[in-house]
């Protein structure tokens, strides 16, 4: 199994502390994926990473449900278990 390097919520500082500081807020919760996680090494990619993603599931006229439907979609036939 693969092992990335991250930097846990609770001991984030800097610009990595802000980005999840700021997604936090967005969230609503203090609950820090780990898919979010994995960019904390990078503070810039993982800010960047969040704004497309945001993007792509908030922005627009398509209803949410369908959006997640196509994710949920893309993500079996990519076999992809997140």
């Amino acid at each position: 199994m693969a092992f990335i390097n991250t930097i846990p919520p609770g001991k984030a500082t800097g610009e990595t502390a802000e980005v999840y500081k700021s997604l936090a807020q967005v969230e609503g919760h203090g609950m820090i994926p780990k898919i979010v996680q994995i960019f904390s090494l990078k503070p810039a990619s993982m800010k960047m990473m969040i704004q497309i993603w945001e993007m792509s599931m908030w922005m627009g006229d398509e209803p949410r449900y369908n959006r997640e439907m196509v994710a949920a979609a893309v993500s079996r036939f990519n076999e992809c278990h997140y």
